[in-house]
């Protein structure tokens, strides 16, 4: 079995101005910079024969390059006790549809779309049991994050292995855009 997603890789300098995000929040870990990426879509567990269909089938997505850039923060869940940190993308509606693309594409190969709504993001950070407080401070002083414009040009399969020491992220495979 291999665990996989498929996710757009973010440029240094971006990773440069958010890395270290949510360190100022009590139990705040920050995501190592080498692991920040925005996710379309979790595949999860799948056996190992089936990267190669998964490899053919996101080689035949066509798409257009596109910008795009970091702006504000929230977290997830909306309500309850926050678990994740994350930064926006906007304009949302490309990813979005880049997303559906490559969905719809895997339906073929009985990968099943997923049930919840996608807010394209990238977690900054992971909390538990952080002040609420300090959470809604952090969220008030980055509400006008903003980055510079990035070009998105492709985009990468993943294979994740967990670990005691966290997750390792390899790139099995990266889709140019055209």
């Amino acid at each position: 079995m291999i665990r996989l997603f498929i996710a757009i890789n973010i440029p240094e300098l971006i990773k440069m101005q958010i890395q270290g995000m949510g360190r100022s929040i009590r139990n705040g870990r920050p995501v190592p910079a080498d692991q920040l990426h925005l996710t379309l879509k979790f595949i999860g567990e799948v056996e190992s024969s089936m990267l190669l269909d998964i490899h053919e089938n996101l080689e035949e997505i066509t798409f257009d390059k596109f910008s795009t850039k970091v702006k504000g923060t929230g977290i997830f869940p909306p309500r309850g006790a926050p678990r994740v940190l994350w930064a926006g993308i906007t304009p949302a509606e490309t990813t979005n549809r880049l997303r559906n693309t490559i969905e719809n594409r895997l339906t073929t190969i009985h990968i099943p779309k997923e049930r919840q709504k996608y807010s394209p993001h990238i977690t900054v950070a992971r909390l538990k049991n952080s002040p609420i407080e300090q959470v809604h401070n952090f969220l008030a002083g980055n509400a006008f994050l903003e980055t510079q414009e990035f070009l998105v040009d492709s985009f990468s399969l993943y294979s994740s292995q967990l670990t005691r020491k966290g997750a390792i992220h390899t790139i099995e495979n990266t889709y140019s855009l055209s």
